[in-house]
């Protein structure tokens, strides 16, 4: 084998596919399924990350509303409820809630929405954020 390289190859492919203008056609073609196949999955992969950073960023429906303590009661964590206290929820996370005690001094607190249903009016994990 010699120098020629790439240039055989070529000449090679040519003569398979019947010369070298059905190489410059099969060539366009093949470029043109490989790039539309990669655009469509490239489309699917956008449009599924797309869906799952809505659903992670989901608006807090309960963002900006006071609630009234009906039950005393300790998360476990510092934060203790009694009733007749209110709190303000500022930013809700999944199952992780940022409260504001009215009145606290130590403000502001972490804790769960199961923890607030329990001892308020807040809503049930599966209504807290909206879609």
């Amino acid at each position: 084998m010699g120098n020629l390289g790439g240039y055989q190859t070529i000449t090679t492919l040519a003569k398979k596919v019947g010369g070298p203008g059905a190489l410059a056609i099969v060539t366009a073609v093949g470029g043109w399924a490989i790039g539309r196949s990669a655009e469509a999955g490239g489309k699917s992969i956008f449009r599924a990350a797309k869906a799952a950073s809505k659903k992670r960023n989901a608006a807090c429906s309960t963002k900006g509303q006071v609630f009234d303590v009906v039950s005393d009661s300790e998360d476990g964590k510092g934060l203790a409820l009694r009733a007749g206290d209110q709190y303000r929820v500022m930013e809700c996370d999944g199952e992780a809630i940022l409260i504001e005690v009215l009145g606290g001094t130590n403000n502001p607190y972490f804790t769960s929405a199961q923890f607030l249903a329990s001892v308020s009016g807040f809503p049930t994990a599966g209504k807290i954020n909206a879609e």
